[in-house]
């Protein structure tokens, strides 16, 4: 019965061991992480102190609605430590004046200069109305487009954007400035729309969350990127080595970024105590050095990461694994 008690009293000590781990963190010590219903994952932060640089610095107004403060306050809806994104709320193009165009309508969104560019994974363009809907560089390139037919009683449905009063298509590359041309719009409806085209985020679309005609504003992915100077204010969580990779824009220049590997979706590995890892730290708490070898896909892209533990104490270890069987034991005498 003694020995009954004994095993109770260690797996109630162990248990509470266990939940003592700590808990990823998503924000610099004293910093805040959420503003809002939107969380605020380092490198972002709210407030310059927070943030690896000003480009990522979060206004949080009212402590309600975060926005980027240095691109142009373009509210922030999502920051994805998975994919190297952030969603942000763009203005749509939406033009008629008269029942037929024959006249390109522009709006130019541009990103020179700072450390984002548009996804070419996550978004795509979308036109709802009638007519021509082109998206084009600086110099004139035409970068995509599509057209619509109509008639007087088609409605678009973004389930349905097939090419009548609504079209869709993919974008070729990622790129930091594009503009919208519009042509031979044509009015259609009881309140005069005819036209409007957006660079739109894919699952926000995709899910109805968001009407390329009826929303003052556009939820659009934007790629970040962190440069070598950047990582002298950045320590990958459990100190795992920096990756380095190459982003390719969509005249053929490559930029160079840095990232942390993320294991987790939970994790923030941007902070040195950002992931909940107990494979590595269960190493390092037997004198043992966490080693990481990453294996890279055929494209050169990060496909997974293997964990050993190098230089561990092999007398603490067998402690830890006798540690095992006794609680094997507890759980077989409970049952």
């Amino acid at each position: 019965m003694k020995l009954f008690q004994a095993y109770l009293h260690l797996l109630l000590f162990l248990s509470l061991t266990t939940t003592s781990i700590a808990i990823p963190k998503y924000a610099k010590p004293e910093c805040t992480d959420r503003c809002g219903s939107v969380t605020i994952p380092y490198p972002f932060g709210i407030g310059e102190r927070c943030s690896v640089n000003p480009w990522y610095t979060i206004d949080c107004k009212n402590n309600a609605t975060p926005y980027l403060s240095k691109l142009n306050n373009l509210e922030v809806l999502g920051v994805n430590l998975s994919n190297l994104t952030v969603i942000v709320n763009i203005p749509r193009v939406s033009y008629c004046q008269k029942p037929v165009w024959n006249i390109s309508e522009i709006m130019g969104v541009h990103l020179d200069g700072s450390p984002f560019l548009f996804s070419k994974l996550n978004n795509k363009f979308v036109f709802e109305g009638c007519g021509n809907a082109i998206m084009v560089m600086d110099n004139g390139s035409v970068l995509t487009g599509c057209s619509t037919t109509c008639r007087s009683d088609t409605l678009s449905n973004g389930n349905h954007c097939f090419g009548i009063g609504c079209c869709q298509t993919t974008i070729p590359d990622r790129f930091k400035s594009y503009s919208i041309n519009l042509t031979d719009l044509e009015m259609q409806g009881e309140n005069g729309d005819c036209g409007s085209a957006a660079l739109v985020d894919k699952t926000s679309y995709d899910e109805g969350r968001v009407s390329v005609r009826n929303s003052s504003s556009i939820p659009v992915s934007l790629v970040w990127t962190l440069t070598s100077k950047d990582f002298d204010h950045i320590t990958c969580c459990h100190n795992r080595t920096e990756i380095k990779r190459k982003v390719v824009h969509f005249n053929g220049t490559a930029l160079d970024t840095w990232t942390c590997y993320q294991r987790s979706v939970a994790d923030n590995p941007y902070l040195i105590d950002g992931c909940e890892e107990y494979d590595c730290r269960n190493c390092t708490n037997r004198g043992g050095y966490c080693n990481y070898d990453y294996i890279y896909d055929v494209d050169g892209s990060l496909f997974s990461l293997d964990f050993s533990c190098v230089g561990e104490k092999t007398k603490q270890s067998k402690r830890t694994m006798s540690l095992g069987v006794i609680l094997g034991n507890v759980i077989c005498l409970c049952f």
